[in-house]
């Protein structure tokens, strides 16, 4: 799963979501893949490279589109 792809999910979810919601949507939208593990570390290398910013919350984060 690419950072295209985690991306495009966030923008399918109102551009803004938890790291949960992003991969319950990446499961249910690539069924067959297990990548859906790997969305966390697709979200932090988006944020290091400027497309989205992390919001802290208590046991998860909140990814918006910059």
């Amino acid at each position: 799963m690419s950072q295209t792809e985690i991306l495009a999910i966030l923008k399918e979810l109102g551009g803004e979501a938890t790291t949960k919601e992003i991969k319950k949507r990446a499961k249910e939208k690539f069924p067959d893949c297990t990548l859906h593990i790997y969305v966390k570390n697709r979200l932090l290398k988006l944020k290091k490279w400027g497309y989205v910013e992390e919001i802290l919350l208590d046991k998860d984060s909140l990814w918006k589109i910059i």
